[in-house]
Parts: C-alpha cells; sequence; structure tokens
C-alpha cells in the first residue's frame, strides 16, 4: 500500500465543470496549482456520462503545464463511483477528491478498490493514487479526528462549507462565523495533527474580489495551506496570499542562521531584533523557507532537521 506522498504546492485548487469543453480548456491557462475537474455537483445527473468521456479524454491529451489535474469523482455508494474511479485512473489521474467524506470505513473501502485497480493496470507504487477527502458534513467534522488516518493514501483534508450548512440545517452559509467557522477551525487541526494538508472551502461570491481576499487570508491565519476556488479570478489572490513575500523570506533566513549560531553556542534560545526565539518558532520560519521553496521563490537548502 502506497505510504503518504511527500507534501506539494496546492495552494489554489480550482473545480472546473467536467462537461464543459470551453471551461477544460480554459483552465489549462488559469495557472491554479491543481484543476479539480468536477463530476460531481457540476454535472447534472443525465449528463454524468458525457462529462467522464471528456474528463477522461483531457487527462489523456495532458497538456495542464505546471497545474497538477485531479478529479472530482462522485461518492463511493452513487452509481457513478466505479465506472468514475477506473476511466480516470486508467486516463492518467493520480489524485481524487473524494467527496461526502465522513466515516473511516467508506475511505478505506474507496482505497481497497484502488488497490484492487492500480494492480489491474499494473501501476507501481510511484504513480499511486493520492485521496484529498473532502468534508461536508456534520457526522464528517464529528469524526474528522479519523478521516485522515483511513489510508495512507489521504494527502489533505478539505472543506465543503455549503454542503455542510445544508446539513446543520443554516439560514445562510457564512463561513467566517458561527459553527461554519468552528468546523473549519476543527478540520485544520485535525489536518495539521495528522500531517496532511488542511485546504480551505470555497467562497461563493466571486464578484467580490476584495471580500474573497479577505476569506482567504482569514483561510490562512486559521492554518489552511491551500483554497478551493470556483472561478480563474480567484486563483492569482490565493497564491499571492499563499507565496512568501522577499521580506519573510529574508526575515525566516535570518532567524536560520542566528538558531544556528545559537546551537553552536550551545544555547536553545536566542534574542533577535528585540525578541525571544526558541526553537517551535525556528520551526515556524522553517515551514517559511520550505513554501518558498515548493513556490519556486527561493532555492536555499533546509536548514534544520
Amino acid at each position: 500500500m502506497p505510504r503518504n506522498s511527500p507534501r506539494r504546492l496546492r495552494r489554489s485548487l480550482l473545480f472546473v465543470p467536467g462537461g464543459e469543453p470551453r471551461k477544460i480548456e480554459k483552465a489549462r491557462e488559469a495557472g491554479a496549482d491543481a484543476l479539480v475537474f468536477d463530476l460531481e455537483d457540476a454535472v447534472a445527473p443525465e449528463e454524468k456520462d458525457r462529462a467522464r468521456d471528456l474528463v477522461a479524454g483531457a487527462l489523456r491529451e495532458g497538456r495542464f503545464g505546471e497545474s497538477e489535474p485531479m478529479v472530482r469523482i462522485n461518492a463511493p455508494g452513487t452509481p457513478q463511483f466505479e465506472a468514475d474511479l477506473e476511466a480516470v485512473v486508467a486516463a492518467g489521474a493520480r489524485a481524487l477528491m473524494l467527496p461526502k467524506a465522513e466515516s473511516v470505513e467508506e475511505i478505506a473501502r474507496a482505497a481497497a478498490r484502488l488497490d484492487r485497480l492500480e494492480e489491474k493496470l499494473g501501476m507501481d507504487e510511484s504513480r499511486s493514487v493520492r485521496l484529498l477527502a473532502l468534508v461536508e458534513s456534520a457526522a464528517g467534522i464529528a469524526r474528522i479526528a479519523s478521516l485522515a488516518g483511513a489510508t495512507p493514501r489521504v494527502d489533505a483534508l478539505c472543506f465543503g462549507h455549503a454542503d455542510f450548512s445544508r446539513d446543520m440545517g443554516l439560514v445562510e452559509a457564512d463561513a467566517s462565523s458561527g459553527v461554519i467557522l468552528h468546523a473549519r477551525c476543527t478540520l485544520a487541526i485535525a489536518a495539521r495533527a495528522a500531517r496532511v494538508a488542511a485546504i480551505d472551502t470555497v467562497f461563493l461570491d466571486v464578484r467580490d474580489e476584495r471580500a474573497f481576499r479577505e476569506d482567504a487570508a482569514n483561510g490562512m491565519r486559521l492554518g489552511f495551506e491551500g483554497k478551493l476556488c470556483i472561478h480563474p479570478a480567484q486563483v492569482k489572490i490565493v497564491n499571492d496570499l499563499l507565496t512568501p513575500t522577499p521580506e519573510q523570506i529574508a526575515y525566516a533566513h535570518r532567524v536560520i542562521e542566528a538558531w544556528g549560531r545559537a546551537r553552536a553556542e550551545g544555547r536553545g534560545v536566542f534574542t533577535l531584533d528585540g525578541r525571544m526565539i526558541d526553537a517551535p518558532l525556528v520551526a515556524l520560519q522553517q515551514g517559511v523557507l520550505d513554501r518558498a521553496r515548493l513556490a519556486g521563490v527561493w532555492e536555499g537548502p533546509t536548514l534544520i532537521g
């Protein structure tokens, strides 16, 4: 069984309707870290088969540049699940978003099905399919601590606040307050505890760029390292927010260098710019450099273990 893969850059994950060829083609130029070809909510029931064929064709064709192609398949237990799984994996999908994730057993069964499918297709471990679990219900949030450990294939926990709010019987889906914010925080903490990525929910008003920027920045403060996007205009905003600035990189580098000097002198804490720095704060700044390297804006080495 494949083990957890090295962390990769997934700042922006752009949903692309699987049944719309024009949007599939346009998405190639969006600059998103990941393109999530959607076979679930974005596709009407009578169009599911056609959309599956379109997405499989796009996967075989490639031409995604630096963007990682992945597919949101229909949920386990639906009539489309098996056909989706076989078609997109055979066409080259190496990452799948699993919607309506709310139980360990359900995710484990999907992983076991992938085991059999990969064996059938003659795929070695280096080509194993990764899973991003999309949590969209009260049951999913209630069990969130266990979901990331359902299978080593899980790379990320993602939050779907619109379906969650409906499941909770809420009048509106405001992700910035109330129980939705609580669920958002709970998922981010669970992902961090499991050492998988936390991917933030969508922002539905595509016309309000300022509000979207505020929402994405808030997600970053909550501990999310990526965000689901529903419009190409949202991609650059997310990428910019989740990429360390030159000033942040310079400061992080100074912290790591000062830490090296402190350790050589046998000290576990030191002062930089009037602020006391210890090991946890050093690790935070190493994280800044790691993200900068993944984003291609810094080429330095890993300076601490």
